[in-house]
């Protein structure tokens, strides 16, 4: 069976900044890595040195098919000191821009992800007043540098990431707070710094097309688990798509499926729980941390991703199809999809399985316009460091010798034809 794709079709992959560059020093992360007593399981380090091998990179990439590219600029690289802008680092990113574009793919640039400049994380990171405002001015040299290269931007990275992990310490990023005053301050910083960076990228590249990329799960619940899952889901997914409204396109970003099955006789103390603030302050956010690996299914045996996820490729169907009925009538990008996977055959199982289930998506009148695989590379995944294999192409660390593996073939292969042949 062959499942044709619609004609201008996004085929790619992604990265980014803090990820695969290296020596990203001047940036939180950088800071929270080095910290006594850190969470982070090993330093990025010089990561995949992508900061100085972009070419080759790009052109590797591009060679198996792909005609997009997905990758973030580094904020703390061209605003080391607040207020000073490194025109070398503007100059960089330029070429790198350049770089993607004579490999024959699209740019598409990420503005901000998860990582900060270390003096805005001494501030408070999201939660500081300014800081949607500092993101903005960001944004504006940014783009100007840029010009015309890039018609592609993503504001913030999984804004509902950032805030769970970092601010209500779901998943040991930065910066470690683990209250939900802090988490809702947060909430409200990036969906503040959202806005401001659509509107700036706009003032100075109105035909660009921008919108911020959301982390989305499939989730479900019983009877007793939904007014859990509804609270969550809210905090985490759909106050994001409140402020997207003006976006261009909708980016979707899923890994798995969530389960909340909650004994029905509980579901008035479930009700409770979420409803009554002295109560969620004391038990939603350690309850929220226990659940740092998300796809947790409530009995049996579960087929896991390498991450500990349930393994549900298909989730990316449901997610895309929620995402069209919150926002209707805007294009909708899969910007992440993906797995850790140490058996590459696993990979290209889950590449099939969730391109099936969106061709059945646009068979059913969703505008999907793209699908941008999570990695190109092998590289860094924050707290839990190197040892989980998301690429499509595998490297070295001791060399930096780059190996297309089986799966990178096979998704550029697709990419060619713009068809999956079942």
């Amino acid at each position: 069976m062959r499942l044709t794709f619609p004609e201008g079709f996004l085929w790619g992959t992604a990265a980014a900044a803090h990820q695969v560059e290296g020596d990203n020093r001047n940036s939180d992360w950088w800071a929270w890595e080095l910290r006594p007593g850190s969470p982070v399981a090993e330093p990025s380090g010089t990561a995949i040195e992508q900061y100085t091998r972009y070419r080759s990179d790009a052109d590797l990439v591009g060679s198996l098919g792909f005609n997009t590219y997905r990758f973030s600029v580094e904020w703390s690289r061209i605003e080391p000191a607040e207020g000073t802008f490194d025109e070398a680092a503007l100059a960089h990113y330029v070429d790198v821009t350049e770089a993607v574009l004579e490999a024959g793919m699209t740019p598409m640039v990420t503005l901000n992800h998860f990582t900060l400049p270390i003096w805005l994380a001494g501030r408070g990171g999201w939660m500081a007043p300014d800081a949607p405002e500092l993101f903005a001015r960001y944004c504006d040299r940014l783009v100007r540098a840029l010009g015309d290269r890039v018609d592609w931007y993503c504001t913030i990275n999984e804004p509902g990431i950032v805030a769970y992990g970092g601010y209500l310490g779901g998943l040991d990023f930065p910066p470690g707070t683990k209250d939900e005053a802090s988490w809702e301050a947060a909430i409200a910083g990036l969906r503040r710094g959202h806005a401001c960076g659509l509107e700036s990228v706009k003032e100075s590249r109105p035909d660009a097309r921008v919108g911020a990329t959301h982390a989305m799960v499939e989730w479900e619940a019983n009877e007793g688990g939904a007014p859990l899952r509804d609270y969550i889901r809210d905090r985490m997914e759909d106050t994001f798509f409140e402020v997207s409204e003006d976006d261009d396109f909708v980016g979707v970003q899923t890994y798995t499926r969530v389960q909340i099955n909650v004994p029905n006789p509980l579901r008035p103390l479930a009700r409770l729980l979420v409803e009554t603030p002295a109560i969620r302050r004391l038990v939603v956010p350690p309850a929220l941390r226990s659940q740092s690996k998300l796809g947790q299914g409530s009995s049996g045996e579960i087929r896991r991703t390498d991450m500990g996820y349930e393994w549900r490729p298909e989730a990316i169907a449901a997610t895309v199809r929620r995402a069209a009925e919150l926002l209707p009538g805007k294009d909708v990008i899969v910007t992440e999809h993906g797995i850790a996977a140490t058996d590459d055959a696993e990979r290209v199982e889950f590449i099939d399985h969730g391109l099936a289930a969106l061709h059945a998506a646009i068979a059913d009148g969703v505008p999907l316009t793209g699908y941008i695989h999570w990695s190109a590379f092998d590289n860094f995944e924050w707290a839990v460091g190197y040892r989980m294999q998301f690429g499509l192409i595998g490297v070295d660390r001791a060399t930096q010798e780059r190996t297309v593996k089986p799966s990178g073939c096979h998704l550029g292969s697709i990419a060619r034809s713009n068809a999956l042949e079942l």
